[in-house]
């Protein structure tokens, strides 16, 4: 290729050359006509042609092949030319390096970070200001450039060999004394692609130590509170193994703790409870348990659900997913506790069906003062509509509803009293008179959990017998005092008459006057006899009249119990050879005394074997016994073995004008009634026991020290 410069004007001659050729005739005719001659045929014409022809061949090859000389320096210049590009582009490059170079270089010396470089032999070549500043905070020794020192193989060179090898960066961590501060370093090699050596640098990871620390403490306290919680934990990770597991999960599912400590899967876990019959029993066993790990992906909130095992365990589950992936399991033992719900819903249903079949007004009221429970029969009582009831309207409100059942009372005060009740939180009962003629009892009864329970009764047919039964009982005791003094004022009328009779009777008998033939004898003694009696039945009369009127008093003083019982034996052994019967005594002697009105205590015993003689059938035995039970208890007891008294008959034997119904004597009925209150009054009481044909025993108990005394009464100014 020729040079650009020299090919224009080599073109320009070849051009003129051929442009010249055609007009060579024309050329030459010219010249002969000049010369006076004709060109043709001439021999020196055609010479002069052809010799022209001929240096301009000539010519054309000269300038040829200056023109190839001339191409070919042009092109060596040409191509020295490009060599001089490359070698400046050459250069350009490697300044245009060596300037990232130092711009690379100028921004690691720069950095906060310590950054080094070592030759492929792991040797140190070279660091950067916050390397040489850490090398002098950690001891280090500058020829060297190891930081720490001689013990700091495991993050030096050795680090670096291991990257050199592996051609992979590797890390390391330890931790380093820096400015009197003992810090983590994590330090780092990485292996360089295009030269020899690797490039390292180091990070304070001193506060992720500390980070690291907190969490490992507080997931320590995690799992102390799994561990110690009474629900059964378990959490499986991203990868469906067991990560962690309380006791009470290994307890409640009966599962080996080395099985579990070695993180089997959860599909292992699921087969390890379906062997032990610790699963609901299901058709499918691989579909349920293909749904369970499906969770691991599908799961975005707490899913809860009951397990019912075989064994008629009931198992709460909640499934949560874990917040860095995976699943937790919160199993608890529900059986207890359904059980004690359903016992609960039970007795809740019981109590709400019995206070609705209750013949009472129930009304609980919070503490809020609103209604929180009533029944059918409150609502009834009250003429109060469902509607409002199932409101939970406040007292004041029913209280307003009801105010028309009470038009004659001070509204006001009343209400202000009943909700001062409920407020007071004390037991307090009265009675509602209402307007209808309705009477109402009600008891306020605060309850444990801060509520108040009111309950009315409708006792208006109860007031009704009552006030009843108070007027025949005020009738009754008015009858039982005209009969007292009925029987205490013919008692006094009979007694003189009676008198009389008995002293004219013994002076007929005695023959004061003169004698008498053996029918008037009869016929006085008689007399003297019945007179006898009836003024006995009369003496009896007065005793009970006094003691019911209480004008009886006690001649108290110290009675000896043997010869007590002494004396009676001889008073009773000529009524007891009248009826052919044996009377004996049982006492010892030295039973010792009693505080007692000794006259009365053997008017009552006396009556006792009255009775005895009467039920006993000749041949018979009649007892007199004394015993001291207690130090301070004596007991009296008359027995027979008589005909004995019906069960029925035992207690009313002991009523006035009472008398057994199989009594061989006729008598007034006075006796035992009277020893009862003969005893009573010296604070002592009378037992019986009888069988038909076996006989009575009758037992007096008194006490040792004497009746009570009645209360002394306290002067009014002292009240």
């Amino acid at each position: 290729m020729s040079h650009p410069l020299l090919r224009a004007p080599l073109l320009s001659i070849l051009a003129g050359c051929m442009l010249a050729m055609p007009a060579m005739p024309a050329f030459a005719q010219a010249a002969g006509l000049v010369g006076g001659l004709p060109i043709a045929g001439h021999p020196l014409a055609l010479g002069g042609v052809a010799l022209l022809f001929i240096l301009l061949a000539a010519l054309a090859l000269i300038l040829r092949r200056r023109l190839v000389r001339a191409e070919a320096r042009a092109d060596e210049a040409e191509r020295a030319l490009a060599r001089t590009g490359d070698a400046l582009a050459a250069a350009e490059a490697r300044l245009t390096e060596a300037a990232g170079r130092d711009a690379v270089f100028a921004a690691t010396e720069a950095l906060g970070v310590p950054v080094w470089r070592r030759d492929a032999e792991a040797r140190f070549a070279w660091g950067n200001r916050a390397y040489r500043a850490l090398l002098a905070d950690t001891g280090g020794v500058e020829e060297e450039g190891e930081i720490g020192g001689a013990g700091s193989s495991e993050t030096g060179p050795e680090l670096a060999l291991r990257a050199l090898r592996s051609g992979h960066p590797q890390s390391a961590s330890r931790h380093v004394a820096a400015a009197g501060r003992r810090q983590l370093m994590e330090f780092t090699e990485t292996p360089l692609a295009e030269a020899a050596g690797t490039v390292g640098y180091v990070l304070d990871v001193s506060a992720l130590e500390r980070a690291q620390a907190e969490l490992d403490r507080h997931i320590a306290a995690h799992d102390d509170v799994l561990e110690n919680l009474r629900v059964a934990i378990s959490i499986f990770g991203p990868d469906r193994r067991l990560k962690f597991f309380n006791a009470t999960f290994a307890s409640l599912w009966n599962l080996d703790t080395r099985f579990l400590a070695a993180e089997p899967t959860l599909g292992e876990v699921l087969d390890a409870l379906r062997e032990r019959r610790r699963l609901p029993e299901v058709t499918d066993f691989q579909a349920v348990k293909r749904g369970i790990e499906k969770r691991f992906t599908s799961l975005l909130g707490p899913d809860e659900e009951l397990l019912h095992l075989p064994d008629e365990t009931t198992i709460r589950r909640v499934t949560t997913p874990h917040p860095f992936g995976g699943l937790v399991f919160a199993d608890e033992d529900v059986t207890d506790r359904l059980a004690m719900e359903r016992s609960y819903n039970t007795l809740n249903a019981v109590q709400r069906e019995t206070i609705d079949k209750l013949h009472e007004g129930i009304a609980v009221f919070g503490g809020d003062a609103r209604l929180k429970l009533w029944n059918p029969v409150f609502a009834r009582m009250w003429a109060l509509p469902t509607e409002m009831l199932e409101a939970e309207p406040h007292i004041s409100e029913i209280m307003e509803a009801t105010r028309g059942f009470f038009p004659h009372i001070d509204w006001t005060a009343f209400k202000a009293e009943t909700l001062a009740r409920i407020s007071e939180r004390e037991t307090t009962a009265g009675r509602h008179l209402r307007g209808d003629g309705t009477a109402i009892d009600y008891a306020f009864v605060p309850l444990p959990d801060g509520a108040t329970l009111i309950s009315y009764v409708d006792v208006s047919d109860s007031v009704r017998v009552e006030r009843v039964l108070l007027e025949r009982n005020e009738a009754l005791e008015e009858a039982d005092r005209l009969k007292s003094e009925f029987v205490a004022n013919v008692s006094y009328e009979l007694r003189t008459p009676l008198n009389a009779i008995v002293g004219f009777s013994e002076i007929l008998a005695q023959g004061y006057f003169g004698p008498l033939n053996d029918r008037q004898k009869e016929y006085s003694q008689a007399i003297l006899t019945s007179s006898q009696r009836l003024i006995s039945l009369v003496n009896d009369i007065l005793d009970l009249a006094s003691i019911e009127a209480g004008y009886m008093t006690l001649t108290v003083e110290p009675v000896d119990i043997a010869e007590c019982m002494a004396s009676l034996l001889v008073l009773s052994s000529e009524g007891a050879r009248n009826h052919d019967l044996q009377i004996v005594l049982d006492c010892p002697d030295d039973i010792g005394s009693i505080q007692a009105d000794e006259r009365r205590l053997k008017q009552a015993l006396f009556n006792v074997i009255s009775n005895a003689l009467k039920f006993t059938l000749p041949g018979g035995t009649i007892t007199l016994a004394a015993r001291r039970r207690e130090p301070d208890q004596v007991t009296l007891t008359v027995s027979d073995n008589g005909v004995g008294i019906p069960l029925h008959d035992q207690n009313r034997v002991f009523g006035k004008f009472e008398r057994g119904r199989n009594q061989r004597e006729a008598g007034a009925g006075l006796g035992l009634s009277l020893v009862k209150s003969l005893v009573e009054l010296h604070g002592g009481t009378v037992e019986m026991r009888s069988e038909i044909d076996h006989g009575t025993i009758v037992h007096i108990h008194l006490p040792v020290d004497g009746p009570p005394q009645p209360p002394t009464p306290v002067p009014e100014a002292m009240l």
